[in-house]
């Protein structure tokens, strides 16, 4: 398969990426739909805004938050539990006071590698401002769910409009999209606005930035602490169970209807921004068929 090969904005390491669209799995129809071909003309600008907003998503959801968003089901049972694990020490460490100041805030969620969806927002935020921004960036919250994300570009400007750019690497299938492609139509509450410029002169939060995640083993040990069960199925089932009845368990794929869009922009430049760990597709769809058996005789 084709892959697209992109370094972190920080590390030499190069990581391997495949687009979504040249890795098509037939399960994932019934979790998004058929792939419908289409093609989006929009500007260089706009373009550009869009493969920044793909450097944070991979960043963000990938490396920041190795083991995924701590309240989606098919993340929690993917790490066995050490997602949820992850943003529980993570907040343990903020709410109790342990962080002076939000660089140290960042250094936290960096270290401990797990949040929902209001921590990839301040993540995806963070990166945002070590960048070079054309457009400002807003964190916003969704004015009819509590579900937060991050949108480049402001989209009460006219000449942005519904093409500014939503970052939003908490959903399952990581995809950057414009603000008019969004499934929940509804215009968020802006929360912080970051303006346009160059990259913050901040070297605490450069710092805290570069911190990188506990290791599975690591929250392994944590996670048969806080569930009395070792990381694996069990231990993910009780804490997907817990959540469901609390109303707090999410199984959400997408902030967009069409995962395949592709985007086009004056110069012929055309992609999906739907980059993803070759890997990563076949076990999202695995882990959703085996919650299907654990689950189906108990809930």
């Amino acid at each position: 398969m084709p892959l697209n090969m992109s370094g972190s904005s920080r590390s030499s390491v190069v990581q391997e990426y495949a687009s979504l669209s040249d890795i098509q799995d037939s399960r994932l129809d019934a979790v998004i739909g058929s792939p419908t071909p289409r093609r989006i003309p929009v500007s260089k600008n706009i373009f550009e805004a869009m493969g920044i907003a793909s450097r944070v998503v991979k960043e963000t959801g990938y490396k920041t938050f190795p083991d995924g968003p701590a309240n989606q089901e098919a993340a929690i049972w993917m790490s066995g539990g050490r997602s949820w694990t992850r943003m529980k020490l993570a907040r343990d460490t903020i709410n109790d006071g342990h962080c002076a100041n939000e660089a140290e805030e960042i250094r936290a969620l960096k270290q401990m590698g797990g949040g929902s969806c209001g921590e990839h927002r301040r993540l995806s935020a963070a990166e945002l401002r070590q960048m070079h921004r054309a457009m400002p960036a807003f964190q916003v919250k969704e004015s009819n769910e509590d579900h937060h994300y991050v949108v480049l570009g402001d989209w009460r400007d006219r000449t942005v409009g519904d093409y500014a750019v939503v970052i939003d690497p908490w959903q399952m299938i990581k995809k950057v999209h414009t603000y008019g492609e969004r499934i929940n139509t509804t215009e968020p509450v802006r929360l912080f606005t970051t303006p346009p410029g160059p990259p913050e002169p901040n070297d605490a939060l450069s710092e805290a930035l570069a911190q990188n995640p506990a290791d599975n083993s690591r929250m392994d040990r944590f996670t048969k602490m806080r569930v009395k069960r070792a990381a694996g199925p069990e231990a993910a089932k009780t804490i997907i169970r817990g959540l469901r009845n609390s109303g707090s368990a999410w199984d959400q794929a997408s902030g967009t209807r069409n995962p395949y869009t592709e985007y086009v922009d004056p110069d012929g430049c055309v992609s999906a921004f739907n980059d993803m760990p070759p890997d990563y597709l076949e076990r999202y769809l695995d882990a959703k068929d085996q919650m299907r058996l654990a689950f189906r005789d108990r809930d």
